[in-house]
């Protein structure tokens, strides 16, 4: 193999043409390192909200243009959200037209960026170990990104979608980076069967989601969960499994009936629940909570359409197949506790574990069903009669034997202030509020 020497930065760089990019310089990290950082300043900002653009590099040998340098060779603020100082660093060995070149001796780079559709901006990763708004503490995964490996494994799904995997056998995504995918508005199937029980499931109907949200792609550990309470206990040897024993006044506030946080009638979070703190965090007060039924279904169902149990798109699932899709007592053994997470088989959206492990928290009312045609559900205003401090639970645990409490459609139960070894969380991320108006 041909060994890399560093480059000689002999002259400026290029700054781009436009007016958001400017003071493009280049530096070799320390003498014989082949690392280049490339800094710019991005003024003038002017997007809409949550749009992103994705910087291109284009290298040159003083006035012969190599060209464009591979995504994977890139690391740092290669997505932008607006204005600020910002940074790059080059890895020549991991571009296959810089690795033939070796030593550049007159290395020059152009910066553009262009805008990222909004189905091409797949991922947002939180870094919980930094303050908001530092270098870092959020990062963008691409479409363009991810398949040219810049985060590691990922695959495609049956229905040609983009998945990241590799987060999945990354301890940080489970410890100080926390994962969310971003699940598309649009209508979708919800509920089963013409005849469902609105108390275990309601009849199937179309349902519409009117804004795109964001979802975490793993339930939230017990770990993140410290580290977004106080940062106590880091290092137990549980940290890494999913957070239980978690009620939902604790990871959103008072939510019983008239509670401060009694939704859908107050639709805030208190500052001193996870969610509040999380949305402090990292910049984003007011826009996480827990899902909605209709949202965690979708998100669930993984871009799957039709009366389906189960997220691979089929009705009825034996154990074999059960066992590659979820943690339940089948191959649990009946013991007891959550297993680590993302060790089953992701769905259509990447998520894992939406079946099984942990019974996950949701914010409707434990009251039957929504009527049919709805749009941006937010179940029923008030709980029911019989069980007047209950919100609903969705995607099973792994204690149950009967696959059917796995289905997407299926339902449980839980108090709002009752913390449970077999019910845990996936927090949303709302672009926009949900739901109308507060």
């Amino acid at each position: 193999m041909r060994k890399i020497l560093p480059f000689l930065l002999t002259c400026a760089a290029l700054a781009a043409a436009g007016e958001t990019i400017s003071n493009v310089s280049l530096v070799q990290q320390w003498p014989w390192s082949e690392a280049v950082s490339i800094d710019f300043k991005v003024s003038g900002w002017d997007e809409p909200a949550w749009s992103v653009r994705e910087i291109s590099v284009v290298a040159y040998d003083g006035e012969e243009e190599i060209g464009r340098v591979s995504p994977r060779a890139l690391s740092g603020d290669t997505v932008i959200d607006g204005d600020g100082a910002k940074h790059i660093v080059l890895t020549p060995s991991k571009d296959a037209a810089l690795k033939a070149r070796g030593r550049i001796d007159r290395f020059k780079v152009a910066l553009s960026s262009e805008a990222v559709a909004d189905e091409d901006l797949l991922y947002i990763v939180f870094d919980l170990s930094k303050e908001a708004g530092s270098r870092g503490a959020r990062q963008y995964v691409t479409r363009n990104a991810l398949t040219n490996g810049v985060w590691g494994a990922w695959s495609k799904t049956s229905a040609g979608g983009e998945i990241w995997t590799g987060l999945a056998d990354d301890e940080r995504y489970f410890r100080e980076l926390m994962a969310f995918r971003r699940i598309p508005a649009g209508s979708f199937t919800m509920g089963h069967g013409p005849d469902g029980s609105g108390k275990r499931y309601s009849p199937a109907r179309r349902v519409k989601i009117s804004n795109p949200y964001y979802i975490s792609v793993l339930e939230m550990t017990k770990y993140q969960y410290r580290v977004i309470d106080s940062g106590r206990n880091l290092e137990r040897p549980d940290v890494m499994l999913p957070s239980v024993n978690d009620s939902i006044n604790t990871i959103r506030g008072d939510s019983m009936p008239g509670g401060a946080y009694d939704w859908p009638a107050r639709r805030g979070v208190s500052p001193d629940s996870i969610v509040g703190k999380l949305g402090a965090k990292t910049g984003f007060a007011g826009m996480f909570d827990l899902p909605t039924e209709a949202q965690w279904e979708k998100a669930a169902r993984g871009g799957a359409e039709g009366d389906i149990a189960y997220y691979d798109g089929s009705a009825s699932c034996d154990d074999a197949r059960a066992d590659a899709l979820a943690w339940y007592s089948y191959n649990t053994r009946d013991a007891c506790g959550v297993r680590r997470g993302g060790m089953k088989a992701p769905n259509g959206y990447g998520l894992y574990d939406t079946l099984g492990n942990a019974w996950e928290m949701v914010l409707d009312w434990q009251n039957g069903g929504v009527p049919l045609g709805e749009v941006d559900p937010v179940g029923e205003s008030a709980p029911s009669v019989r069980y007047p401090d209950r919100r609903m639970l969705k995607g099973g645990s792994w204690q149950y034997a009967d696959k059917k409490a796995l289905a997407l459609y299926w339902r449980s139960q839980n108090p709002c202030n009752v913390c449970d070894p077999r019910t845990g969380s996936r927090l949303v991320l709302n672009l926009v509020q949900y739901g109308g108006e507060r």
